[in-house]
């Protein structure tokens, strides 16, 4: 009798150990390797690697391109060089390991233009510009992991704009808002007041970002709504859950 009760445990098991097998297949196999490279695969390094790793790995490459061992073809080059400039500025890695910000890739389809034909020796470098803001002129309500609880003790919604001091596109926005006089953040904070918390969270706040952040399947950190240049997030308390 122990051996019909096995095998219809072991049937009735079958499907959902089966599906579930798939299913992480999926996600640790399939999923991955739909993606584009990563500029660390680019590089030939491991995710994650430090910033004196990329430095040795593309001296190593362009050991070989200036020895004349190989010879990269114009949009191999950028693709190293780019992946090199982004990996070795702290800030610009930091957001691309935590948050998969990449904003810069313009770049490569504008100079692949500009060079189209050209020897890679020929290419104008660097090809990033580091983004230079002051946040100090407009800045409200600056959150903290340490001040998170404090500010935040009630129940109103939370509208936070999350920023980044290393961004392309925030300094954009900025110098914008800068130009015109216009304070926006300052005129939205006093609008709410009563009505919900506001502030901003810088991405160097690692603790406090992921934890208003989404996940993506692959589990990379996101916003859904951008940084500055869109809407801020809108976060409801559920039980005044914390962040630690």
């Amino acid at each position: 009798m122990a051996r019909p009760a096995m095998a219809s445990t072991i049937k009735a098991y079958a499907v959902p150990l089966t599906l579930f097998l798939l299913a992480l297949y999926y996600q640790l196999v399939v999923l991955p390797r739909s993606f584009p490279p990563s500029h660390y695969e680019v590089l030939g390094i491991k995710r994650h690697s430090s910033i004196e790793e990329v430095k040795d790995a593309y001296e190593k490459l362009s050991s070989k391109w200036n020895s004349g061992e190989e010879v990269p073809s114009t949009a191999d080059f950028l693709k190293v060089r780019y992946a090199y400039e982004l990996l070795i500025h702290p800030l610009w890695k930091r957001d691309y390991d935590i948050y998969g910000i990449d904003e810069q890739l313009h770049v490569l389809d504008k100079v692949r233009e500009q060079h189209g034909g050209d020897s890679f020796s020929q290419i104008d470098l660097p090809l990033l510009d580091a983004a230079t803001s002051d946040y100090g002129d407009y800045a409200f309500n600056v959150i903290t992991s340490k001040d998170f609880l404090s500010m935040f003790k009630d129940t109103k919604p939370r509208l936070i704009q999350a920023y980044s001091d290393a961004s392309y596109r925030c300094a954009q926005f900025s110098n914008a808002w800068k130009r015109i006089g216009m304070h926006s953040f300052v005129i939205d904070s006093a609008l709410l007041e009563g009505i919900a918390n506001t502030g901003m969270v810088e991405l160097g706040e690692v603790q406090l970002a992921t934890y208003l952040a989404e996940r993506k399947p692959t589990g990379q950190f996101f916003f859904r709504n951008g940084l500055m240049e869109n809407s801020p997030l809108m976060q409801l308390p559920i039980g005044l859950r914390q962040p630690y």
